[in-house]
């Protein structure tokens, strides 16, 4: 029977805890954290659907006590350890089947992110960027996690000698495949961050169009408010007094502003 000391027992039962390794004097204590971020393969239909882009990003902690050669699993709904008969190899297995599903999850967020950008290159009617922020608060979050994992499995790696047990390039290929894991998973939150700068670009530059109309628009009817309050004023000895004063002042509003407006639209053409 294994004594665990309170606290270690308390890391095994935390099912958020952090990817952890620890060393006592009598067993080590193996915390592996890791990202399930959706289920099955990514399809263009799935993509077209709004349930496949609900938030579904979930991190489980997979605890594990090894004393010398031998391997114990911590179910936290028996609350008791479950020993691998095959040792390390099973170890391996288990962890394998997880790093492999995280992996096919990151190709998924690729695909998520290639239908992002043809979105906006197309400009569809729905906003891509809600599905942005999805994507990223999901990806932020497992590159954190990936990241502490791949630091604590390279301690975990150095401290046990597989070669023993003929597991040695198995457990590296496995501490590779998590190092992948987290350059995909950057490279992806670095695609969403060149997303992001493009769409503010075309933020801006349609900001930009919209003040750039209305200064025109401006630039052409302030002179004619000018005109508007003057003959507004209620002065005598104003022009255009006469019985058909009124029409001759519209006509000569009429020219003005098409002329305005042809100087403007020809000084525009002249840049």
């Amino acid at each position: 029977m294994i004594q665990l000391h309170e606290l270690h027992l308390k890391d095994l039962q935390n099912p958020i805890h952090p990817s952890l390794y620890e060393s006592h004097k009598d067993y080590h204590i193996f915390i592996l954290r890791l990202p399930e971020l959706w289920e099955g393969k990514a399809n263009i239909l799935a993509l077209r659907s709004k349930e496949f882009w609900k938030t579904k990003g979930r991190f489980f902690s997979y605890p594990f006590v090894i004393v010398k050669d031998e391997v114990f699993y911590y179910d936290r709904k028996l609350e008791e350890l479950t020993r691998f008969d095959n040792g390390f190899k099973d170890l391996y297995q288990f962890l394998d089947e997880k790093i492999n599903a995280y992996m096919e999850d990151i190709e998924i967020a690729h695909d998520k992110i290639a239908f992002i950008e043809e979105s906006l290159y197309k400009k569809q009617s729905f906003s891509p960027m809600e599905r942005w922020h999805v994507l990223k608060k999901e990806l932020s979050r497992t590159e954190r996690v990936i990241t502490k994992a791949v630091d604590v499995f390279e301690r975990f790696n150095t401290k046990h000698n597989f070669s023993e047990t003929n597991l040695d390039n198995e457990f590296s290929d496995l501490h590779e495949h998590l190092e992948r894991s987290l350059r995909s998973t950057i490279a992806a939150n670095t695609q969403l961050d060149d997303i992001y700068r493009y769409y503010n670009i075309q933020t801006n530059d349609r900001l930009n169009r919209s003040i750039y109309l209305l200064t025109i628009i401006s630039v052409i009817f302030l002179p004619l408010n000018l005109v508007v309050g003057f003959f507004g004023m209620n002065t005598g000895g104003l022009p255009f007094q006469h019985n058909y004063g009124t029409l001759d002042a519209f006509i000569a509003m009429i020219i003005f502003a098409v002329a305005l407006t042809a100087a403007v639209l020809w000084k525009i053409k002249s840049k």
